[in-house]
This record gives C-alpha cells, structure tokens and sequence, in this order.
C-alpha cells in the first residue's frame, strides 16, 4: 500500500478506500462503505502536495459522506478555510 492509500485509509477508517493514480499527477479517491455505496473524488496534484489544500479536500469530503444532519462534523472543521482576516482598511 503507498503513502496516500494509507493516507486515506487513516482518515476514512470506515470505508474500503481505494486510490489511482492519473497521469497528470492527481489521484482519483473511491471511498466504499458496507453497503456498497461508493465516492468518488479527483484530488489535482497541487491539493495532494500543500498540507492546508489536503485538509480542504479531507473537510470536504466529510461533508459530502453525511448523509444526515446528525452525521455532519463539527463546524470548527468544515470552517478550516477561514483561518485568516480579511484586512482592514482605513482612510486617511
């Protein structure tokens, strides 16, 4: 199993994950759970190689996996985007 297949795994525990690699570089994710249902996600090779885009995808992911309100993370993790404050302006 390579580095990003582990990757996945730890993070979706729950399901059989299953990663290809494309020739351009990204990586095509196909999450399955018990049941059979089945996602599928192509993840570019700029999200795979910087850490804050990968957490972007991870959050993402997550979000789409919910099937039920009850289900959803918590906010804190799907607002990883929003790290950072919008300046601020002041006229002179």
């Amino acid at each position: 199993m390579n580095f990003l297949q582990e990757k996945f795994a730890s993070v979706f525990a729950e399901y059989e994950v299953v990663t290809q690699p494309r020739p351009d570089g990204a990586v095509l994710l196909t999450l399955r759970d018990g049941e059979g249902k089945q996602i599928r996600r192509s993840i570019s090779y700029a999200q795979l190689n910087t850490p804050e885009q990968l957490s972007w995808v991870i959050s993402a992911i997550r979000r789409d996996l919910a099937g039920q309100a009850s289900e959803l993370p918590a906010i804190s993790l799907l607002q990883s985007q929003n790290r950072f404050a919008l300046p601020t302006y002041h006229s002179a």
